[in-house]
């Protein structure tokens, strides 16, 4: 992907100036913290559900509530953040809507960066080139976030076909003891990669998040397959049995993703054009803090 330091200024002008504008009420009060820890604060309380320390169970409350209640606190230690992107020529590409994948892609690095930073959190990124994997270190503040964006942006189309499983599996081998709040940032074709034992690893230690970028559909009008580098055909995409087909195996999918998601407490998000990016990352804050999984 050609990249110049004019493209590097608008993402990150837009992640400052977007997050600046719809997020100050989400930030403010009590959201100190992405994912909870013990401390000496206590936060709130929260239905029991699997996987959750018994030993935080407030019994008072859970008596007089008649369930089983946990107490939850704000985590005092800084956060690691790790981003996870997905690379290749299947980035070169557009969304359903017309929107270019790897702007999507930028932004959405560029505004968990700006947010998490924002709240002392240090980010790290991870992602598949033509040599093999290549890990950032983990920092904050605003040249850390563009040197991120930056690095993002030359390798994005590295790598012909990327095996997002594989990048996630020998990047967690990278920080086997570091507790992390993870993004991974791929599209229908790299959800397909991840299994349920890979979610089951990721989420031993860490919040993990999913971003699906969409991708125009390969039928009904003049579509160019980038990985493929040739027009598809008219008749084929034209056919409206093969648009169907399409669309129930993207539905299939991405059911069987959000299914594997729910089981290990993964929040999954999808987003379609580039304006959208703020509203899905916030959303996923809030189906984080919700408990709201899949």
């Amino acid at each position: 992907m050609e990249f110049n330091y004019d493209y590097l200024a608008k993402i990150s002008r837009d992640a400052v100036l977007y997050t600046s504008r719809k997020t100050t009420n989400i930030l403010d009060g009590g959201y100190n913290s992405v994912y909870r820890g013990k401390s000496l604060e206590f936060d709130d309380l929260k239905e029991y559900s699997q996987g959750d320390d018994i030993t935080s169970i407030d019994w008072k409350s859970s008596s007089r509530n008649d369930k089983l209640l946990v107490r939850r606190y704000i985590a005092e230690k800084k956060h690691n953040v790790l981003v996870i992107g997905d690379t290749g020529l299947k980035m070169d590409a557009d969304t359903s809507a017309g929107d270019s994948k790897a702007d999507i892609a930028l932004m959405s690095l560029g505004v968990i960066s700006y947010l998490l930073g924002r709240q002392g959190s240090d980010v790290g990124f991870a992602c598949q080139t033509a040599t093999g994997s290549r890990n950032s270190s983990f920092r904050s503040g605003s040249d850390h976030m563009e040197e991120l964006l930056r690095v993002y942006g030359e390798v994005m189309f590295d790598t012909a076909e990327p095996n997002v499983n594989s990048l996630i599996m020998n990047t967690l081998q990278s920080f086997p003891l570091r507790r992390m709040v993870i993004f991974v940032i791929t599209d229908i074709a790299g959800l397909q990669t991840v299994d349920n034992v890979t979610l089951s690893r990721m989420t031993e230690r860490n919040d993990v998040y999913f971003i699906c970028i969409d991708d125009a559909f390969m039928t009904g009008g003049r579509i160019y397959d980038r990985v493929g580098k040739e027009y598809v055909n008219r008749f084929l995409a034209g056919s409206s049995k093969l648009r169907k087909a399409e669309v129930e195996q993207r539905a299939s999918i991405m059911n069987r993703f959000k299914t594997d998601a729910l089981r290990n407490r993964v929040v999954v998000g999808n987003v379609s054009t580039f304006a959208d990016v703020i509203d899905m990352i916030m959303g996923l804050f809030e189906r984080g803090r919700s408990g709201i999984f899949g």
